[in-house]
């Protein structure tokens, strides 16, 4: 285990797979309000004169993205032959809704002034009025982007929050010798490595603009809060003073990170200013305090805390005041991370022996466990509440994964021994 202590971060190991019963389970968790929408998406007619590579590095990357997301269902291709052209758009888009489409993305993808240009549209075919149209341009080296771009926009239409391929996830990984900090695209692609210190980092968690990096480093001896912006591979000392200095989480404005230090004696909950200065103490039980999760309104944040005499899942108002309880049942709640909407929260809990993970209703406290082999750990949520990403040792060494839309496991890393994962929608790809 990577763990320093039962309380120092949210560093390690975690979730499985999902059997058929839980992958709707799955589904309710994370778009509890969300029915999905059948979109027919043929390919984008290519006009003459197009780059082949470039086209099809853009389509390819499109109908990955669609497959790939929560809130839509692309029709399966096989049923587009069904479908007669008629130029009477009408009898065109009863055609298509016969054969199950509600939605139809159609458009082209063209060359022009050394840029490539996509337009997009997206019919709503029981109106016949378009739900989106767009049109993308950029150099011919950005067809990815653009791709990546386009199906966020798409996912927007339907749930109000851009998807997540633009997204990128922060992690821990040993793959080089020590445990350094590493960067990946949403889908595993592109990583990189962030830091070289030869030294041991834990617990990154991105800022919300997604320029910065907060994280535990054993650089200069014991465990400070540090700052890095990868863009310029600046690293900025935050505070060093205590034993501990761990499990650092930004404000949604990013003008604080809450974290948690045994500065004067017990572990607890500490607020410091992100430019820097004395940070000020939240919590004063004398049982640990630790793992703060601001919550996405800035009002409140979640910690664990052993105050009970196990591990349980607490919330704060921002200020530390009207501290309460929300996890009663079994011996062990850890990790906590919100919703988007900050309706629930997903974290780390142990049953039958095992780490699971399982989500709380912060309203009603209603704990639902996501059952999965091996010890599952660490979770976070997407940006756009879609996906879970997690650590899974379910292969024998700790590596990080995410959940498609049906709730089964995605194997992100694989290289090394990889935990800790933060996701960001910010700052693109």
């Amino acid at each position: 285990m990577h763990r320093l202590s039962v309380w120092m971060t949210a560093t390690l190991i975690l979730i499985a797979g999902f059997l058929p019963a839980q992958n709707e389970l799955y589904l309710q968790i994370t778009q509890s309000r969300l029915a999905r929408v059948s979109v027919a998406a043929p390919p984008l007619l290519v006009l003459p004169g197009t780059p082949a590579e470039q086209a099809g590095l853009f389509q390819s990357t499109l109908d990955g993205d669609l497959a790939a997301s929560a809130p839509i269902s692309v029709l399966d291709p096989k049923l587009y032959a069904l479908v007669k052209p008629d130029p009477r758009p009408k009898i065109l888009h009863e055609r298509w809704r016969s054969i199950g489409a509600q939605f139809l993305l159609t458009g082209t993808i063209s060359k022009a002034g050394g840029q490539l240009v996509v337009e997009a549209r997206l019919v709503d075919l029981a109106s016949g009025e378009f739900a989106f149209a767009k049109r993308y341009r950029a150099g011919l080296a950005s067809a990815k982007l653009m791709a990546h771009t386009l199906a966020n926009d798409l996912v927007k239409v339907f749930t109000g929050r851009p998807g997540p391929f633009l997204s990128r996830i922060a992690f821990v990984s040993d793959r080089t010798g020590h445990p350094e900090l590493w960067e990946m695209a949403w889908d595993g692609t592109g990583a990189r490595q962030l830091t070289k210190h030869g030294s041991i980092a834990i617990g990154p968690a991105w800022s919300p603009d997604g320029s910065r990096i907060a994280f535990t480093s054993f650089l200069r001896g014991g465990p400070a809060l540090y700052l890095l912006t990868p863009s310029e591979g600046y690293l900025k000392p935050l505070w060093s003073q205590g034993g501990v200095n761990s499990s650092p989480s930004f404000s949604p404005d990013g003008k604080k990170i809450a974290f948690a230090s045994s500065r004067d004696g017990n572990v607890d909950i500490w607020v410091i200013p992100t430019a820097g200065g004395t940070p000020q103490r939240l919590t004063t039980a004398s049982a640990i305090d630790t793992q703060p999760a601001w919550s996405p309104n800035g009002r409140q944040i979640a910690f664990t805390s052993a105050r009970s005499g196990s591990p349980q899942i607490y919330i704060m108002d921002a200020d530390g005041s009207n501290v309460r309880r929300l996890t009663f049942n079994g011996g062990y709640y850890d990790e906590a991370a919100w919703f988007p909407d900050g309706s629930r929260l997903i974290c780390t809990t142990r049953t039958g022996g095992r780490f699971q993970l399982a989500t709380i209703d912060v309203a009603t406290t209603q704990v639902t466990i996501l059952p999965g082999p091996g010890n599952n750990e660490s979770p976070c949520f997407s940006p756009d509440g879609s996906m879970i990403a997690f650590v899974s040792d379910r292969t024998g060494t700790q590596q990080i994964y995410t959940t498609d839309p049906k709730g089964r496991p995605k194997q992100l890393t694989s290289k090394g021994t990889n935990y800790g994962p933060t996701w960001t929608g910010a700052g693109g790809e």
